[in-house]
């Protein structure tokens, strides 16, 4: 059975990459961005007030971004960047193991 999916909803560019650190011509241990895929997503951030309300710290509040089940495999030691922020990947699930929809729950590195 086929399951019908809202292209509408995937209406944010986001970049999925890994990090490699390489040495430059000068010697100096440079790092280096492998851009892995740029999917549009669905991006939910987790509101503020139902963290205090469930009595959670609120430096743990994550977002969201639902993409299509990507052919390229994507891993927790891959970064996302979206507007500007860089998020580290603490969960992935493979919604209904249906490999249709692929839920990354992320946080965001501040510096």
């Amino acid at each position: 059975m086929s399951q019908t999916i809202n292209a509408g909803k995937y209406n944010r560019q986001i970049t999925i990459y890994n990090t490699q650190v390489i040495e430059d011509e000068d010697g100096f241990q440079t790092t280096i961005q492998n851009i892995v895929l740029q999917p549009y997503a669905q991006v939910n951030t987790t509101k503020g007030f139902t963290l205090i309300a469930n009595g959670t710290d609120f430096e743990k509040a994550f977002t969201k971004f639902t993409i299509r089940y990507p052919v390229t495999p994507i891993n927790r030691d891959m970064l996302i960047s979206f507007r500007g922020k860089t998020y580290t990947i603490e969960y992935l699930n493979n919604i209904d193991e249906a490999n249709v929809e692929l839920e990354i729950q992320a946080k965001e590195v501040t510096h």
